[in-house]
């Protein structure tokens, strides 16, 4: 008989079971026994909330450029700033601000701080003012007008520093701060109210 026909199915033979084999470890299932932790995105807001009238100080007023005079006046003011918990979780996310007495031409700056909390950096993408979003800052674009009393004429202007895009590192606090001109459609005299809410994300999600 000749060796070598007989060498031929005795390589393919070799071969199969190679294959066989290798295919057996590919199919075969990997366990693998361990705890994966995922980090936490939270932040709240916190004091001290400030305020420019106090009680018992003169006005502030302002003109449309954002220039600010001291008054001779004690009228407005002084402005409440209250921070609430909506979901129930212990953590304040979102601000009620009341300005009280305004008359046009009234101005006041606001200020309070972010608190990041959780263990991932978070950077804020939009402002929710008056239940109205508002996106990254930008210069000439870091300014809103408001109808607060409801008769269709803006009778407020705010503005805020450039706050959207900053980044919160974990346990860490920064100060916000607002500017507030209550302008010449405002009701003379009377309470109006807005709310803040941010909305942070993921630092590394952030456009």
């Amino acid at each position: 008989m000749n060796k070598k026909l007989m060498a031929v199915p005795m390589l393919v033979i070799i071969a199969l079971v190679m294959t066989g084999f290798a295919y057996a470890i590919w199919s075969d299932t990997l366990t693998i026994n361990g705890t994966i932790e995922t980090g936490t995105l939270e932040w709240e807001f916190v004091g001290p909330y400030n305020y420019l009238d106090h009680l018992g100080d003169n006005d502030t007023n302002a003109n449309c450029t954002w220039y600010f005079w001291e008054t001779d006046k004690d009228v407005g003011g002084p402005t409440k700033i209250l921070p609430i918990d909506t979901d129930g979780d212990g953590d304040y996310d979102k601000l009620n601000v009341t300005l009280v007495d305004v008359y046009p031409g009234y101005a006041e700056e606001i200020s309070f701080y972010v608190h990041g909390k959780g263990s991932i950096p978070i950077i804020f993408e939009k402002i929710i003012i008056d239940g109205q979003t508002f996106y990254a800052w930008t210069p000439g674009q870091d300014q809103i007008f408001l109808d607060l009393n409801g008769d269709t004429f803006n009778d407020t202007k705010i503005r805020w520093g450039n706050t959207l895009g900053w980044q919160f590192e974990p346990c860490e606090s920064k100060e916000i701060s607002f500017s507030i001109l209550i302008l010449q459609d405002a009701p003379e005299g009377e309470t109006l109210y807005f709310t803040i809410e941010l909305v942070g994300i993921q630092w590394n999600y952030y456009d």
